[in-house]
């Protein structure tokens, strides 16, 4: 037992052996890499070294400005938004203190107007590091007509949104419990309403704080990184009784006995606040603060994007979470079903080719997908032009969105550039449409369609020309309005051109290479007389499947959906762009799942019209959209005008359509390509 268990022992020892032989190898392979690396890293560095050398910076959308000591800091005014009206106004539409020449328009791109933008300057004056304390700004006595504007826009809960660097106010008040609060989205109020008295009380004194960070402490330069407002409302009078017409200089220059010289405005200073009434001066004052603060300015945008915390990252994990076990649930399904059934389908179909006629006839008893071969391609009997046109217009719309979405998810279109995300939809719409002439035409030569001209032109005009026409439509009822949303004209003209002399131009190329390529080859031959279709109820009831499918996919996206239309209605920021990439991707895979999965229980059922059906299976993913949104109006707390519910009502049902558009061209382009590898993958006689 002793020798054998000495000679048992001995090959462990070899192999001990031989793996420290082999170890001591690697080590002294990995050594001679190391030296190597290590020497072409030195030239590398070397020859870097000989490079000249350049400085950078995070650039969100602006290039950073860099204020000396007392230099002017402009602030400028943008229209006000209420969230109840939907109705965007100009600031100086209201009795609010101008400026000397009158208020003059920044420059603004297309998006910005679009989107309702009015920028202009203002009186304020602000000066790198000086205090202000109550600075008389002037004295301004509404008439009837004033008094009563200024009361209903306080009513319907307008805020101001004033701009410094670029940077939007953030808000500056107290919570439930007393403390002070900054909110960073949808400016400040314009004033309150006493729900007692039902008095409207305006804001009519501004404590500006500032933050700024100075970036090399050995300049005398410094940079902006925040800025709130806190807005007050306070029933100024002067020492001594003096009564100001408002217009002299030395209202500018008397003291006031409800504020001092030497400290800051505070809310427990306040006596009586400004009530809005006709005939009663309103004197509008404000301070201004300093402060110092670590943020860089490369960081300053990120408080404003993520509120400050207040909605936590693991609410979109949670989204994304819910989405993507509702497409492992969808993918187990198809695997269990359609792979499983699929491979016994088509082994059992390519075994016929083998049986005796008398075989064949027994066989050819059952049902199955097979049996349409001869009509599965046949081209939809019902409005075949206008299917193309759906097909390719949601194409260029999948399209332009995912590029947008990717765009933002990188940071080139961030919130810090207004305007910027309208102006990049616009751009990549117009150079998609390539795309959507080429498939339509493409698809509409497999249909063996004549008049192409006529597809082209439908699908370069009908969606935009809808789009257009709405817009347009409420153009003009915003003019009546006196909303800033209203679109100038030259604006209008210059989105008329880009639509017509570059939109329907690029269409018209893609479908010019369409019509050029070669007819898209079908797997078997259609026949002259189509089949009969049987009879089907309950749940294999086709009507039935295209109301229900798109419910999968609208539950995948459903919660990153709250927060778009919170970013769309309520004047909130939306940054997550990461998030929404992956949640679009998941709508696509379950939008294409849910399609083929009933896609392939309608061929079961010997049902050859999929092409509508297929896109109806995933389209309904919009009615959901807009079911949704019916629900959710409800929490804007909407003012009675009919303007506001033409208008969320309106655009959502824009933004149903092309959801309906890019989803229900998922559903359809999938199904092509399952039932041409199906058919392709079985012998037919």
């Amino acid at each position: 037992l002793a020798a054998g268990n000495s000679n048992s022992r001995q090959p462990k020892k070899k192999k001990k052996l031989h793996r420290k032989k082999t170890h001591q190898g690697l080590i002294r392979y990995i050594r001679r890499q190391v030296t190597m690396t290590s020497k072409r890293k030195s030239n590398m560095l070397s020859l870097l070294a000989l490079l000249p050398t350049t400085s950078a910076f995070y650039v969100p959308g602006v290039r950073p400005l860099t204020f000396s000591e007392g230099d002017e800091v402009p602030l400028k005014v943008n229209s006000m938004t209420s969230i109840k009206t939907q109705l965007p106004k100009d600031y100086y539409r209201l009795p609010f203190c101008q400026p000397s020449g009158g208020p003059k328009m920044a420059s603004e791109n297309l998006g910005e107007f679009l989107t309702g933008n009015k920028i202009q300057s203002s009186p304020y004056t602000l000066n790198m590091l000086r205090d202000k304390y109550c600075q008389v700004l002037c004295q301004v006595i509404p008439d009837d007509t004033e008094a009563e504007l200024l009361t209903y826009h306080i009513n319907n809960g307008y805020h101001n949104n004033w701009i410094i660097d670029n940077l939007p106010s953030a808000s500056l008040g107290l919570n439930d419990s007393g403390q002070k609060q900054k909110h960073y989205a949808g400016g400040f109020p314009i004033g309150f309403t006493d729900t007692s008295t039902e008095e409207a009380y305006v804001y009519n004194h501004a404590n500006i704080v500032v933050d700024f960070h100075q970036y090399n402490p050995s300049q005398d330069g410094f940079r902006i990184v925040s800025f709130a407002v806190e807005p007050m409302s306070v029933e100024h009078r002067f020492l001594g009784g003096f009564v100001w017409d408002g217009q002299s200089p030395d209202g500018y220059a008397k003291s006031l006995d409800t504020c001092t010289d030497n400290f800051h405005m505070d809310r427990t200073q306040i006596t009586a606040n400004q009530v809005v009434k006709a005939g009663v001066p309103i004197l509008y004052t404000y301070d201004v603060m300093w402060q110092e603060s670590p943020v860089a300015w490369s960081s300053r945008w990120d408080v404003y994007l993520n509120e400050d915390h207040m909605v936590p990252a693991q609410v979109h994990w949670y989204s994304i979470t819910n989405s993507i076990l509702v497409v492992l649930f969808l993918s187990l399904l198809v695997v269990s079903i359609l792979v499983r059934n699929l491979r016994k389908d088509i082994a059992g179909y390519n075994a016929l080719v083998d049986l005796t006629d008398e075989e064949k006839e027994e066989e050819m008893a059952e049902s199955g997908w097979k049996l349409v071969h001869a009509d599965v391609f046949r081209p939809p009997t019902d409005h075949p032009m206008l299917y193309c046109v759906f097909v390719g217009t949601g194409v260029q719309l999948a399209m332009s969105t995912f590029i947008c979405i990717a765009f933002s998810a990188v940071g080139f279109l961030s919130p810090a550039r207004r305007g910027s995300l309208m102006t990049a939809i616009l751009v990549f719409y117009v150079l998609c449409g390539i795309l959507s002439g080429y498939v339509s035409s493409r698809l509409f030569k497999s249909f063996r369609g004549r008049k192409w001209q006529a597809c082209t032109l439908l699908t370069a005009t009908l969606f935009p020309g809808i789009c257009f026409g709405i817009f347009l439509f409420f153009n003009i009822f915003l003019f009546f309005f006196h909303s800033s949303g209203s679109v100038p004209f030259l604006d209008v003209l210059i989105v008329m051109a880009m639509w017509c002399c570059v939109a329907v131009p690029i269409v018209f190329l893609g479908a010019y290479f369409g019509y050029k390529a070669d007819s898209i080859e079908y797997p078997t031959v259609t026949s002259t007389i189509a089949r009969a279709i049987p009879e089907s109820s309950g749940i294999f009831d086709p009507r039935v499947a295209m109301v229900f499918s798109g419910m999968v996919p609208f539950c995948a996206a459903y919660v990153e959906l709250f927060f778009i239309m919170s970013s769309l209605w309520m004047d909130q920021f939306y940054y997550v762009f990461g998030f929404t990439f992956i949640v679009y991707l998941i709508l696509v895979i379950t939008c294409a799942e849910i399609a083929v999965l009933a896609c392939y229980y309608q061929l079961c059922a010997e049902n050859h019209r999929w092409w509508w059906f297929s896109f109806f299976c995933s389209g309904s993913t919009a009615m959901y959209m807009f079911v949704y949104s019916v629900f959710w109006f409800k929490s804007l707390e909407a003012s009675k005008l009919i303007m506001t519910y033409m208008l969320y009502f309106g655009y959502m049902f824009l933004i149903s359509f092309a959801m309906f558009l890019v989803t229900g061209m998922i559903g359809t382009m999938s199904c092509f390509f399952f039932t041409r590898k199906i058919f392709g993958s079985i012998k037919i006689d």
